[in-house]
């Protein structure tokens, strides 16, 4: 009887410790990091900034929240020349799930390719030519139709977009039928900015 005395007081004792902590079990707000290949990443949850560096595929918050509370995660601050964003879990309740486990997801910005075209003129009989213009070998096309041009000249812009980053090349893959094109401005880096000044210059052959 007497064992049994002290055991229910230390069962007491022990539960009105918990109670006096709150007796909530803690939970890490973290998650897993995708593409994220530049420094600068800041993320941010309850209040805590949480800086991540280049190449990390995870991350975890260094305060933990106790059972039921809110989250929010958040991104406080872009990598270097990417975006990123909290794709999956980004908010919820601790506790909802086993673990709070979000996903942050990166990509290289892109901007475009283009610029400005001048002699390019229909033929003689109204017949419109075109020029086709190929960035490098795997950075896509874009055809440029006289019909679009007023007096010859005009703007052009690539349908496909270019890493931040990444090098361009532009060149003239068809020539208009009795006409020679040429590119200046063609080769370079893209760097934060849109590439809007390339110049394609037809004259007749």
């Amino acid at each position: 009887m007497k064992f049994s005395y002290l055991s229910a007081v230390a069962t007491l004792a022990a539960a009105a410790a918990l109670a006096g902590c709150g007796g909530k079990a803690q939970f890490t707000v973290q998650g897993s990091i995708n593409g994220l290949a530049n420094n600068g990443l800041v993320l941010a949850s309850g209040g805590e900034n949480l800086p991540v560096a280049s190449g990390a595929t995870s991350f975890a918050f260094k305060r933990q929240i106790d059972y039921g509370t809110d989250y929010l995660i958040t991104v406080q601050h872009q990598p270097d020349h990417m975006t990123c964003a909290v794709t999956s879990g980004a908010s919820g309740s601790a506790g909802h799930n086993v673990s709070i486990q979000a996903v942050v997801s990166c990509a290289q910005n892109e901007y475009t390719l283009g610029g400005q075209f001048t002699g390019l003129t229909a033929a003689a009989d109204g017949t419109a030519r075109t020029l086709v213009l190929l960035n490098g070998s795997a950075g896509g096309s874009v055809t440029i139709s006289s019909a679009s041009a007023t007096a010859g000249a005009g703007d052009f812009v690539f349908g496909s977009t270019v890493a931040d980053g990444q090098a361009y090349g532009v060149t003239v893959l068809t020539q208009p039928a009795g006409l020679f094109c040429t590119v200046t401005n063609g080769t370079g880096v893209m760097h934060e900015v849109a590439v809007s000044n390339l110049l394609v210059n037809c004259v007749p052959q």
